[in-house]
């Protein structure tokens, strides 16, 4: 646990002074790149996925290109699995790959997008999202490519949009649901289509069972909503709530946010439904994973903006008074930080996706039952 909270605390700490010009920037974002996949790749038993994922790399090794081809898995992941364990019996090659390819995404954004990419790193880390990082590797992956894909919803570019999403749904089929989202991520935020989208959660939540039914029985008709543990159960209504609180702020500075750059628009939308599907997750826990496919560009793109529009906001109200501005910015700025900070804080105290206790490849079974048996 507190190789994650050394993570977050030197990250952000150490991102002020560094980040005040461009190569310090790209330094820090390729220290941070480092850290993130050093962390990842030299997991061992870390994430309830960790196994699962270890199972399909030894059996995709006795496959064929055949066996792949009529499975019914994401090809696009399952291919390049293949040529993996081709040359690599260990399946830690597994995590090392995809650890570098999403470290590397993780650090291009701060670098490219975010003009103080410290904030950038403390959103994703308190969001959760490293901690997805580390088990539902196929989502994330497909995730990224999305996020990707949002710069043609914005230049309205469908054919473009539509080519990217099926790239993404190579890796996790999920990625299909950004198709009506195309249209969706274009309406603008306001109270008319915030009430709308309140009201579409609140029917939603109602014919819930009913719209599963239907999902099942037409789509995904290997899953059961009535014996699967996923459907049939929901999550703590806590992670609703905390991005909930992080979406009031975006919404609140939504026409200052816009005005700068109408791609902000979009991003407020992804802030929104990541709420949206973590609140429907707490009565249908499955539910929570399309979250994913919005909270990256939510994290690593719109709150940092939002920090600085807070600050922003109260020097330009109070620009005659600097004291008053400062304490003003300082405490509102703090207190959003505190929430993220305690958010953070119940993921790694409750072992979010099994990511605590961390152990590395370095970790034994005779040194853990040593320690119990001494400790």
């Amino acid at each position: 646990m507190l190789i994650y909270w050394l993570l977050l605390a030197v990250g952000v700490l150490a991102g002020i002074p560094m980040c005040r010009n461009k190569i310090g920037k790209a330094v820090y974002c390729s220290l941070v790149g480092i850290a993130l996949f050093l962390i990842a790749a030299l997991r061992r038993y870390v994430g309830y996925d960790y196994n699962s994922y270890g199972t399909i790399y030894i059996n995709a090794m006795s496959s064929s290109i055949d066996d792949i081809a009529v499975a019914r898995t994401e090809k696009g992941f399952m291919s390049i699995l293949k040529i993996l364990c081709d040359y690599f019996i260990e399946y830690q090659t597994l995590f090392i790959v995809t650890s570098f390819v999403f470290a590397l995404g993780v650090g291009y954004v701060m670098f490219r997008y975010c003009k103080k990419p410290y904030l950038g790193l403390f959103f994703f880390m308190t969001f959760g999202l490293y901690f997805n990082s580390l088990n539902f590797l196929r989502q994330i992956i497909a995730a990224f490519i999305v996020m990707y894909a949002l710069k043609y919803v914005h230049k309205n570019q469908f054919f473009r949009f539509m080519i990217i999403v099926l790239l993404a749904a190579c890796f996790h089929f999920s990625a299909l649901l950004m198709i009506p989202f195309y249209f969706i991520l274009r309406i603008k935020m306001n109270y008319w289509s915030l009430g709308a989208f309140a009201a579409f959660a609140v029917l939603f939540m109602i014919f819930s069972w009913n719209i599963l039914d239907f999902i099942t029985n037409y789509i995904y008709r290997s899953y059961d909503p009535y014996s699967s543990i996923e459907m049939a159960s929901g999550l703590t209504p806590l992670y609703a709530v905390y991005y909930g609180v992080c979406f009031i702020p975006a919404f609140i500075l939504r026409d200052r946010l816009i005005k700068k750059n109408s791609f902000n628009n979009i991003l407020l939308n992804c802030m929104f439904f990541t709420f949206f599907f973590e609140l429907i997750g707490a009565k249908h826990a499955i539910i929570s994973r399309f979250a994913l496919l919005f909270m990256i560009p939510s994290a690593l793109l719109l709150m940092p903006q939002v920090v600085m529009e807070i600050i922003e906001v109260f020097r330009v109200k109070f620009r005659k008074d600097k004291k008053k501005a400062t304490i003003l910015s300082a405490a509102s700025v703090t207190a959003l930080m505190a929430v993220c900070v305690g958010m953070f804080g119940y993921f790694t105290a409750n072992g979010y996706n099994g990511v605590t206790p961390y152990h590395t490849v370095f970790y034994t079974e005779w040194g853990t039952e040593n320690e119990t048996q001494t400790g």
